[in-house]
């Protein structure tokens, strides 16, 4: 059986949004569950006098840091459950006409695998 979740949140002023798709695949005596989630903050906005200044402003920005990326393996010895995690962390700038937002993002792939409740007991 494959069960698909899908979640999309905007916050009312338009700062945040949040995606996530959640997909559970049960089959045989395994569960498999994968996660997509991208979470953006606008961090500040900045209105400069015309689109043409915008160039200059983007000159004169300090680099903006790096990415950071993470992977994670777990495994409960206890459950069985072995759960892989991939975390990219990160900004980036957007112009609009005269307004220049600095949007921070959060992307998430995460899978795990369980073994499903056995019927049988001993």
């Amino acid at each position: 059986m494959r069960e698909i979740i899908v979640r999309n949140l905007t916050s009312p002023n338009l700062l945040n949004r949040d995606c996530r798709v959640m997909e559970t695949l049960r089959q045989g005596e395994a569960s498999t569950t994968v996660v997509r989630r991208c979470t953006y903050h606008v961090a500040s906005r900045i209105t400069v006098p015309s689109t043409t200044d915008s160039i200059h402003w983007a000159q004169t920005l300090d680099p903006p840091p790096e990415r950071q990326v993470y992977v994670t393996k777990d495994l409960d010895p206890d459950t069985g459950r072995e759960q892989v995690s991939y975390k990219v962390l990160g900004s980036f700038y957007v112009v609009l006409d005269r307004e220049i937002f600095c949007v921070n993002f959060r992307h998430i792939l995460s899978m795990a695998v369980a073994p499903t409740a056995s019927s049988c007991e001993e």
